[in-house]
């Protein structure tokens, strides 16, 4: 008799045991089951924002120098596409660089060769398309008196800059007119649609639109 209460307290020692282990390993089970993994977020990288945004680029067509005028920048004048080609001339025709005779030292450094030669035509006519100034300076043939007359004009600097469509002209022109002084400065702004340029604010010849 006590031999068999003894086996019987061993086998409810060893049923008690197997219970618990069933029941733990059904909790780390469950538990494992539970576990929920966070959904990657979908997060760009700086590095692929800063390539997505429109690069700016900067040009200096003429240079300001404590001699008037300023010095024209063959470097940069080089490396413009021709839609800012196209308003450097528009712009060699609206104020003087250093004019004489037939020559403007911009329009020369654009390689349109003399002042209100058929390429600056057609180059401005070709980006410009309807614009009045641009139709007024073809029709004066880019007219700049040479610096030795007694009303001219030159800049004192003039530089460009570029974020994708929008061009921002800055400068300053110097009008001389029989010894009194007048400064014009920018800055003006242009956008670029397609094969065509449309003016945003000029301060330039603003009466003309």
């Amino acid at each position: 008799m006590k031999i068999n209460l003894f086996t019987l307290g061993v086998c409810s020692l060893l049923l008690f045991s197997c219970n618990k282990n069933n029941k733990i390993e059904e909790t780390v089970k469950n538990s494992d089951s539970t576990i929920i993994t966070p959904p990657e977020k979908d997060v760009t990288p700086a590095e692929e924002i800063k390539e997505d945004a429109p690069k700016t680029e900067k040009y200096i067509l003429i240079a300001e120098s404590k001699d008037a005028p300023g010095t024209i920048n063959e470097a940069d004048i080089k490396k413009i596409p021709e839609s800012l080609k196209a308003i450097a001339a528009l712009y060699s025709g609206l104020g003087g660089s250093n004019c004489e005779g037939e020559n403007c030292e911009l329009t020369t450094a654009l390689g349109l060769g003399k002042q209100g030669s058929q390429a600056q035509k057609d180059l401005v006519k070709k980006w410009f398309g309807k614009d009045k100034a641009a139709e007024q300076l073809i029709a004066q043939d880019f007219y700049q008196p040479p610096s030795s007359a007694s009303s001219f004009s030159n800049f004192q600097y003039l530089n460009f800059e570029q974020n994708g469509d929008t061009v921002t002209v800055d400068y300053s022109l110097s009008v001389y007119n029989h010894g009194s002084t007048t400064d014009i400065k920018g800055p003006d702004k242009f956008i670029i649609k397609g094969n065509t340029i449309e003016t945003i604010n000029r301060n330039i010849w603003k009466d003309t639109k």
